[in-house]
């Protein structure tokens, strides 16, 4: 196992961990402060955006601060992770609430330093959960 690849692995271990207990502040310390995030749903979110990207810290714990706030139950559940030099993507479901999971696929991109410089957010349609 190369360094990006066990960077990767416990990369992905503490990011759901963190999510799972909605600690949005352990999630952005994984982020470097030019961090370049992109999401369809960032419009959703902040629909007087133009750009469905956020290229700071304080935005993007802003998006995820709604998205807990819209979903207080939010919780994800990795599939598959996949790593090629310093890109990782991670497979995972996001249950929403009891009734409703999606298919997310993010990709994050890993600067010299184990920090995430870039990543992206590719959603599925949403299902009910049987």
């Amino acid at each position: 196992m190369d360094r990006f690849e066990a960077l990767a692995k416990d990369h992905v271990e503490k990011w759901v961990k963190a999510w799972n207990n909605h600690d949005i502040e352990t999630v952005l310390t994984m982020y470097s402060d030019e961090i370049e995030f992109s999401s369809p749903k960032i419009r959703v979110v902040f629909p007087e955006r133009k750009s469905s990207t956020v290229t700071n810290k304080k935005e993007l714990e802003e998006y995820w601060m709604r998205a807990l706030k819209n979903f207080p139950k939010l919780h994800f559940i990795p599939k598959q992770t996949i790593t090629q030099g310093n890109l990782c993507i991670l497979e995972y479901y996001a249950i929403l609430d009891e009734r409703h999971k999606t298919s997310v696929i993010e990709k994050f991109e890993f600067q010299e330093d184990g920090l995430v410089k870039k990543s992206s957010g590719f959603y599925g349609a949403e299902e009910p959960i049987n």
